[in-house]
């Protein structure tokens, strides 16, 4: 069979909505080893990340990082690292008129850099963490840095500052038995027992005095508003957290969780979220109340507008009160605990008492600009997305192509951003972000542009020219930030046929792109990407079809297949030792954003069967032809000992400089025989079936057909004055015959 049918033939068939058009202006794999948990701007719209990053992978040993960028992201302002010799972890930051950072976290470190003067902690002892905070000035400099909490085993888990320069920080004591008690001031709000309860504090500008400090009441998220009132929220898996008379929800449910259903373990208590209004000295509950389900509700941010209503996003479990549909919940086990979950975005009035709007929108964060508009950020997965199941089938996706989205095995979780209206909750305008493992940690405005920052393992999402990034990227795994900014000051294109890539994926097995090397085939999906009737190519240097055309690094690329939906084109022979290009599509001359590609010298996959929900026994299924030339499949499987053919994508040799093709090895009984060029983007992978099956493989029936699992390994390939060794492995299932 020819490989561009079989190509045409996986990808075919795409049915899209109606569009959104708010637009990616900045996106980046920004730096590896790092974990960001915060991000805010400036009023001269500055960009600063705060989280944790890795010194010592052997130790785990890790470190606080704040770093500042310019307004463009394309300068670093300054790169501060703060911390002890063991583990320290920011969480929260924020920015005062001036400039002043303010990042709080907790840290395990006896030898966490402490300024004099404010003894307001005392370090830790045995790796018990204690909170902390430091200011730093405009230029990263340290002006003040303390610990908090007395004795108390406490972590820091959001910061605010006033235009008075107080500065409220909010977090949790650990669940020590017998351990300190967080201390508290007269008059604040308290509670007997602090041990795993929240806690409330409040410092003046020079951080050395406690103004107060509340006990019982806190949270991860805190709000500030004109009136001096302080927000707090979070999720607790207590019952006994302070809920006010006439409040929307004053019970906390009673609710287990298990690792299997049904609960016939007794499970855990679920959390359940919960947000207070707390009056500026501290002492008093302006009203306090759950909002919550009957399974796990975790909070994922806070704001609140200039009427005092309450933004609160997370994710959620069964019986969340929604005021729309609910979206239908993901069923697994995942992490080992029976978690079902789903995004939401709740609106409560000023009073605490009525829940204006709560749709299925957001989950990892919640701004509301100056005029109310209200932006969320969240994410879907197959698999885990901020450590648990997120379902697909939302709302915000609805526009997006399916094979763009966490069905496929090799997508764990994908990200997007959305507008929605403060009125009704109606979506305003969505932008999908994508990548394989990408994870929102946190959210903030700069006007009309909605800041994310996240983590993930693979760089392979949208990369934009011109963004800070590293001086090459691998396609093998690579933990790491992703910082990304969407403009939402367009409702509408500038051009109603102008070209809208959702994503760009690998065309043999649809994973995103990330790194990707030259000869290697991939596919776009989005709208208006070419004629409204699918044309294939009739050669493998056609650069021109339908009206479209790609560049990638100025250079033509070969174009297989182009549709208003769907484009299959070779990534072409750019100049050898670049590391990125970028690519421009245009179609019949209207210009569509421009992307950036990495590029590296190879990047293998397999062409699969049928990538999207296509996984048995031990992998995914490929494509592949017995020794006879006919398909591979469970009525038509090969005989033991047998040759089978495989086809691999991304390991085509550049002519121009490498002097030897690839080296592919394979194990557990299975032999590489042979390796062809079936075209410049293709390579078949001739491999022998095991003569015996010892492991590996799951069969039907007592003598049946069975699911054998291969992994084939890139050993590398010779190029000009060196030597570059791949290291991937990859691979799928055949079926084979057992006697």
């Amino acid at each position: 069979m020819n490989i561009y049918a079989l190509v045409f033939l996986l990808f075919s068939g795409i049915a899209l909505a109606a569009p959104t058009f708010p637009a990616l202006s900045y996106s980046t794999y920004l730096r590896d080893g790092f974990t960001p948990k915060a991000v805010t701007t400036d009023s001269a719209g500055n960009i600063y990340l705060a989280g944790t990053a890795v010194v010592d992978p052997a130790t785990s040993q890790s470190t606080v990082l704040v770093v500042k960028l310019n307004p463009q992201g394309n300068q670093y302002l300054y790169v501060r690292y703060i911390g002890g010799s063991v583990k320290d972890t920011a969480t929260s930051i924020a920015v005062d008129t001036a400039g002043n950072a303010y990042i709080a976290g907790s840290t395990e470190s006896p030898d966490f850099p402490v300024t004099s003067g404010g003894n307001l902690g005392t370090a830790p002892v045995s790796k018990s963490p204690r909170s902390f905070l430091v200011k730093l000035d405009a230029g990263g400099s340290i002006v003040f840095s303390d610990l908090l909490g007395g004795s108390a085993l406490s972590s820091a888990q959001a910061v605010a500052v006033n235009a008075a320069g107080r500065i409220f920080v909010t977090g949790a004591v650990s669940d020590v038995a017998g351990g300190p008690a967080f201390p508290t001031t007269a008059g604040a709000y308290t509670v007997a027992n602090t041990i795993n309860h929240p806690y409330l504090l409040a410092l003046d500008p020079t951080g050395k005095q406690v103004v107060f400090s509340a006990t019982g009441i806190g949270g991860s998220a805190i709000a500030l508003d004109a009136g001096g009132n302080i927000y707090v929220a979070g999720s607790t898996y207590l019952l006994d957290y302070p809920t006010t008379a006439g409040a929307y929800q004053t019970t906390f449910p009673a609710v287990k969780v298990c690792s299997t259903a049904p609960c016939s373990g007794g499970g855990f208590q679920a959390a359940n979220q919960y947000v207070t209004k707390v009056d500026p000295t501290g002492a008093t509950l302006l009203y306090s109340t759950a909002v919550t389900g009957t399974g796990n509700t975790l909070n994922g941010g806070l704001a609140v507008d200039a009427a005092g209503n309450v933004y609160l996003t997370g994710y959620t479990g069964a019986n969340y009160p929604y005021t729309v549909t609910p979206p239908t919940l993901p069923i697994g086990p995942v992490n080992g605990i029976f978690f079902f979950h789903a995004p939401y975005l709740t609106k409560l009035d000023a009073a605490g008492k009525n829940v204006l709007f709560s749709v299925a929108y957001g989950g990892a964060g919640v701004q509301v600009n100056a005029q109310g508009a209200v932006f969320v950020s969240g994410g879907s997965g197959a698999g885990l997305a901020n450590g648990f199941g997120v379902a697909n089938n939302l709302p915000a996706l609805e526009n997006v192509p399916a094979k763009c989205l966490p069905d496929n095995a090799g997508i764990r979780t994908s990200e997007y951003v959305s507008e929605l209206d403060p009125a009704t909750g109606t979506a305003m305008g969505t932008q999908f972000i994508g990548g394989s493992t990408l994870a929102t940690s946190a959210i903030a405005l700069a006007g009309s542009t909605v800041w994310v920052a996240g983590i993930t393992s693979r760089p392979d999402f949208p990369l934009s020219a011109g963004a800070i990034s590293l001086s090459s990227l691998s396609p093998n795994p690579l933990p790491g930030a992703f910082l990304g900014a969407v403009d939402f000051s367009q409702i509408a294109p500038p051009v109603a046929a102008t070209p809208q890539i959702y994503c760009i994926v690998d065309s043999a097995d649809l994973t995103p792109a990330g790194a990707v090397a030259r000869n290697q085939l991939l596919t776009i999906f989005g709208i208006n990407l070419g004629p409204a009737t699918g044309v294939g190519a009739s050669d493998n240097t056609t650069t021109s079809l339908g009206g479209v055309n790609i560049k990638v690094g100025g250079v033509d690329a070969p174009l297989l297949y182009t549709s208003a939906s769907q484009i299959n084109f070779a990534v072409p022979l750019v100049d050898s030792f670049a590391n990125f290009g970028t690519m421009q599509l245009t179609v019949n001359g209207i210009a569509g954003a421009p992307r950036q590609l990495a590029l590296t010298f190879m990047n293998p996959s397999l062409f699969l069967a049928n990538p999207v929900n296509q996984v048995s026994g031990f992998g995914a299924v490929a494509l592949a032809l017995n020794s006879d030339g006919s398909a591979n499949a469970p009525a038509n499987a090969a005989g033991l000992g047998s040759v089978v053919s495989v086809f691999v994508n991304g390991i085509s040799p550049d002519p121009r400089v490498i002097s030897s093709p690839a080296t592919l090895l394979s194990t557990n009984g299975w032999t590489v025989t042979n390796l062809t060029q079936v075209n410049p983007f293709v390579t078949k992978v001739d491999l022998r079936v095991p003569s015996t099956l010892v492991n590996n493989f799951a069969c039907t029936g007592a003598s049946g057909v069975c699911s054998v699992g291969f992994t084939l390994y890139n050993v590398g390939f010779i190029s000009i004055g060196q030597v570059v060794t791949g290291g991937e492995a990859f691979g799928g299932v055949v079926y084979v015959v057992r006697p």
